[in-house]
């Protein structure tokens, strides 16, 4: 399935709901340069993340458990480190207009199946420059619950806050793959945009003669959990990856007879984002259960027994600590 369906907010969301989003964005704080996967590369734009797993009712309020923090590898090809990163919750500006855009959904795609934990995460991208860019690539990991044909939904958000570009042709150049091509896709100010996660898109620089037209443009995409009732490991982990990318580092968590030295240079990695985004330097901590990871993977598979949770196949981005905050969750 390919489905794309292009709105106006006015046209779903309540105008004192848009304005107060607006303005909520106008303050947002925004991260640059956060290390990536083998953290000397890092997302070319300015990133935020909001979402700490809970979910959202009909009146947008947030229900449920909550992730104070969330932990995931600190380096790609260093799994024996972990990364402890902070979280936000959905703010207000946000919750408050998600009710009304699922509502919105279902007129237009009446089979999808959607819940409280439906666009409860909230994944933001801050285009400022005309040579920013986001690669290409597709949504569908499986920490995002599928919704529709067995593919994931999310909802994409465009504002432009400074003003719109004179010609459509100036407009951020968004990109869908259709029939094996890369067509364009003029996202407008205020403008809401519901694919699902399988097709590829990617956001290009601006042409060189186009440089001078260039406006910023803020992106948000509503993204999807599991409900934690039937898989909480998934819940987490969709709220741990993008934390991981796109919030601040808090700290580094090794086994107790680890060798510190061998990640200097992970750690002046993440002190320089630190210093140059006004956090706090990175902390650096032992566990002494580090270790013994398959332990908390032997707990977790007694609870979905227990309770009749998904069945998980573990990956090695699911770190050890990661299944403690799992497993304490049960107690």
């Amino acid at each position: 399935m390919s489905f794309t369906h292009l709105q106006r907010l006015e046209n779903i969301i309540d105008t004192e709901k848009l304005n107060n989003l607006r303005e909520f964005l106008k303050n947002m704080k925004w991260n640059y340069k956060v290390p990536g996967g083998f953290v000397t590369n890092f997302p070319q734009r300015k990133v935020n993340t909001f979402g700490n797993g809970q979910g959202i009712d009909d009146d947008g309020n947030l229900i449920g458990n909550k992730w104070e923090t969330t932990c995931w590898t600190a380096k790609q090809t260093q799994n024996n480190v972990t990364l402890k990163t902070s979280v936000e919750a959905l703010p207000e500006e946000l919750s408050k207009i998600v009710p009304e855009i699922k509502n919105y959904l279902k007129t237009v795609l009446p089979e999808i199946r959607m819940n409280d934990y439906t666009f409860s995460i909230g994944v933001c991208n801050h285009y400022t420059q005309p040579d920013m860019t986001i690669a290409a690539h597709t949504d569908d990991q499986e920490w995002y619950p599928n919704e529709v044909e067995n593919k994931p939904m999310f909802a994409s958000l465009t504002f432009y806050l400074d003003g719109k570009p004179s010609e459509d042709k100036y407009y951020s150049r968004f990109q869908l793959k259709k029939n094996e091509k890369y067509e364009d896709v003029k996202l407008e100010d205020n403008s809401i945009l519901f694919m699902n996660s399988s097709i590829p898109h990617r956001v290009l620089k601006h042409k060189k003669k186009d440089e001078k037209f260039f406006r910023p443009r803020i992106n948000i995409t509503l993204r999807s959990t599991f409900d934690p009732k039937i898989n909480p490991l998934m819940n987490y982990m969709s709220v741990a990856n993008h934390s991981r990318y796109y919030r601040q580092p808090l700290e580094l968590i090794v086994a107790e007879n680890f060798d510190l030295s061998k990640i200097d240079d992970m750690v002046e990695c993440y002190n320089i984002f630190c210093l140059r985004n006004d956090y706090k330097l990175i902390k650096i901590s032992t566990n002494k259960l580090h270790n013994i990871k398959n332990n908390f993977k032997n707990k977790y598979n007694n609870y979905i027994k227990k309770y009749n949770l998904h069945t998980i196949k573990y990956k090695c981005n699911m770190v050890t600590e990661a299944l403690q905050d799992i497993c304490d969750l049960f107690k």
